[in-house]
């Protein structure tokens, strides 16, 4: 470990760093894409039992069950 000592915590084993990725071609895309719909899923909090249950997903609008916040643009219209 190494000694930060920042305001949230005194030491870090990570380097925090926002890893930035292209999203380059279409199955990179959807693999990230499926990886952050089930997160909630297989995370140790279980926040939901399927992808479209976790409320702040776009889980549901892949699966066609709408656009809760209107905010969702399907990746072929990018």
């Amino acid at each position: 470990m190494l000694y930060v000592g920042l305001k949230d915590r005194k030491y870090q084993v990570w380097k925090r760093n926002s890893m930035s990725i292209d999203l380059i071609t279409e199955k990179f895309f959807k693999q990230k894409l499926d990886y952050v719909h089930n997160n909630p899923c297989q995370s140790h909090r279980n926040l939901a039992e399927h992808p479209t249950e976790f409320g702040y997903s776009t889980a549901s609008y892949y699966d066609g069950l709408g656009d809760e916040f209107g905010l969702v643009i399907h990746m072929e219209e990018l």
